[in-house]
C-alpha cells in the first residue's frame, strides 16, 4: 500500500522492515580447488596462496533523480564464471542491507577476499527486496511534494563481460557500479511502481592498486570512512562499517594520526571515522583515525528531508546507514526526528575528507554550516551519544555535513586560474534536492584537485557533482570533490 506524506507536515513514518541483516565480503578462498569465499577476520589481509589474488570489492551507485534512498539486499553467492568453463568463483556473502544512494561517483570499500586469477566471462548476482523511497509532486489540487516509497521483486542477473574481466597476479580492486536510473519501473505517468534490473543496470571492472598519495576511489582510496573498530591488535583493528556487516582490515604505524585523546590502546568498540589508502601489497593503512563516540554512542547518516516543523530545533531525515547503541540494518531507509537543540556550535563541523577545501572563495559565509543553515536535500551524519531509542527523536551531540552527488546541467561556466572553476548546476525538476527544497540550481566551485572525470566542462554539459552542499540561507553552494559524465538510463 503507497504511503504518502506531505512534506510542509511530515510525521514520523515508521517502515516495517523485514531483512534485519549485515553485509559481509570480507572472505578469503577456503582452499585452492574449492572456488568458495570465506570469512576471514583477522585484522591483517588475506593469505593467498600462488594461486589466488589478493582482491578489494568496492560497490557503488548511479542514482535516479528522484530517489534518495535505495536499499537492496545482495544474496549469496555472487558468482564469477570463468571463460572457457568450469567451476564457478563463489563470493560467500553474509546476510545484509545495503543502501547505494550515498555511494553515487564514489566506489564504496566493502571487503578484503582472495580470488583466482584468470579470465572471467561473466557474473551473477541475486538482488532481494530492492526498496526505493522517492520524491516526487502532486499537482492537484494545488503543487505539493512527497515523499512515497516503491518496492520491487528478487532477481537474478547475469552480466556477461565484453571483453573478459582479467585477474593478474597482482593485488587489484573489483568494481561492481550499479546503475539504479536503468533499473526503474514507471507508469504513463512517470510514478515509480518499482525495479527490473538487467545485464545493462551493473558495470563490473578491475583496477590494479593506485600510487601511493594520488589513489582514487575505485583504486584504493579509503576517504571517510566510518565504522565501529573491533579485534583492535598491536599491529591495528578491523573497522566494522555501518550496516553492510563489511570487515576492514586496517594497519597502522607511527605515522598514523589519531585524534585528541585517541589512541590504539583504546580504540576497541570506538565509533570511528578512517582516512588511508591500500598499500601495493593490498593491505589497507589507515592515515588518520577521528573518533566520532564510544561504546554507547550511535552514528547515523542520511538525506534531510524536513528543517523545522514548528519547532525549529527539529529535523527529519530519512536514514541511509549507521551504527552503534539501537540501531540495527532493520532502520535502513527508515525516517527519524533529530532534536538539535543540545548540540554546541563548534559540534557542527563539515566533513571535507579529500575534498579541496584550500582555496575556497571569500567570503566564508558563502559556506556556512551551524544549526540555521540546514535545509531540505542535504546528507548529514548524527551522532548521538545516547544510542536510538525506536519511536524517540534523536537526541544529537552531533551533525555533521557529508559529501553527496548530484545531477544536472552546466551553466554560466566561468574558467577561473590553476585550473579551477566555478559553473551553475541547473537541477532537473525532478530532482530530489529541488523537490525537498524548492531550489533548481546549485552553484559549484571546482578546485585545484578536484577529481574531473567529465573533462573539459562548457555550459550545456549533463554531469553529476560529488562534494559538499552548503546552505547559505538563500541558495546552494557546493564544494566539488569529483565530478563525472552523466550516465544514460
Amino acid at each position: 500500500m503507497e504511503k504518502v506524506t506531505e512534506l510542509m507536515s511530515i510525521c514520523l513514518r515508521q517502515k516495517l522492515q523485514t531483512i534485519a541483516h549485515s553485509l559481509l565480503f570480507c572472505t578469503m578462498l577456503a582452499g585452492c580447488g574449492t572456488g568458495a569465499l570465506q570469512q576471514n577476520p583477522a585484522s591483517t589481509p588475506p593469505q593467498t596462496s600462488q594461486s589466488t589474488t589478493v582482491t578489494q570489492l568496492r560497490i557503488g551507485d548511479a542514482p535516479a533523480d528522484q530517489v534518495f534512498s535505495f536499499e537492496v539486499t545482495i544474496a549469496s553467492p555472487i558468482n564469477l564464471i570463468p571463460s572457457g568453463g568450469g567451476t564457478a568463483s563463489a563470493i560467500t556473502v553474509n546476510p545484509n542491507r545495503l543502501e547505494l544512494t550515498r555511494t553515487a561517483a564514489k566506489m564504496q570499500p566493502i571487503g578484503v577476499m582472495a580470488l583466482p586469477p584468470g579470465s572471467y566471462s561473466a557474473a551473477e548476482i541475486t538482488i532481494q527486496q530492492p526498496s526505493l523511497v522517492y520524491a516526487k509532486t502532486l499537482l492537484m489540487p494545488n503543487p505539493v511534494t512527497l515523499i512515497d516509497n516503491a518496492d520491487g521483486q528478487d532477481q537474478t542477473v547475469r552480466i556477461n563481460f565484453n571483453p573478459p574481466l582479467v585477474v593478474g597476479n597482482t593485488p587489484v580492486v573489483l568494481n561492481l557500479d550499479v546503475n539504479l536510473a536503468s533499473a526503474i519501473v514507471n507508469d504513463n505517468a512517470g510514478n515509480i511502481l518499482g525495479t527490473h534490473f538487467t545485464e545493462s543496470s551493473f558495470k563490473i571492472g578491475v583496477q590494479p592498486i593506485g600510487i601511493m598519495g594520488r589513489q582514487q576511489d575505485d583504486d584504493g582510496e579509503f576517504e571517510s570512512v566510518t565504522g565501529r573498530a573491533i579485534e583492535v591488535t598491536a599491529a591495528g583493528f578491523v573497522l566494522q562499517t555501518g550496516q553492510t556487516g563489511s570487515r576492514l582490515p586496517f594497519n597502522v604505524d607511527s605515522s598514523t594520526t589519531f585524534s585528541a585523546g585517541l589512541q590504539l590502546a583504546n580504540l576497541q568498540e570506538q565509533i570511528v571515522e578512517v582516512q588511508g589508502f591500500t598499500r601495493a601489497d593490498g593491505t589497507l593503512y589507515a592515515q588518520k583515525i577521528e573518533a566520532l563516540g564510544d561504546q554507547n554512542a550511535s552514528q547515523i547518516e542520511g538525506t534531510l528531508t524536513t528543517v523545522g516543523f514548528n519547532i525549529p530545533t527539529l529535523m527529519e531525515f530519512i536514514a541511509q546507514d549507521g551504527t552503534g547503541t539501537g540501531f540495527t540494518s532493520a532502520q535502513v531507509g527508515q525516517d527519524f526526528l533529530t532534536d538539535i537543540s543540545g548540540v554546541p556550535s563548534a559540534s557542527f563541523t563539515t566533513d571535507f575528507g579529500d575534498c579541496d577545501e584550500s582555496a575556497l572563495p571569500t567570503p566564508a559565509a558563502n559556506f556556512p554550516f551551524d544549526a540555521a543553515h540546514l535545509k531540505g536535500g542535504q546528507r548529514i551524519e548524527i551522532i548521538t551519544e545516547n544510542g536510538v531509542t525506536q519511536n524517540q527523536p534523536i537526541m544529537a551531540s552531533q551533525v555533521r555535513l557529508q559529501q553527496q552527488a548530484i545531477s544536472g546541467t552546466v551553466s554560466a561556466f566561468t574558467a577561473l586560474p590553476d585550473g579551477t572553476s566555478s559553473f551553475d548546476l541547473l537541477l532537473p525538476a525532478d530532482s530530489y534536492v529541488t523537490l525537498l527544497s524548492g531550489q533548481t540550481t546549485i552553484h559549484v566551485v571546482e578546485q585545484s584537485e578536484t577529481d574531473n572525470r567529465a573533462g573539459s566542462l562548457a555550459n550545456g554539459n549533463v554531469v553529476q557533482v560529488r562534494g559538499l552542499l552548503f546552505w547559505t540561507g538563500t541558495q546552494f553552494n557546493m564544494v566539488a570533490r569529483r565530478i563525472t559524465q552523466e550516465l544514460e538510463p
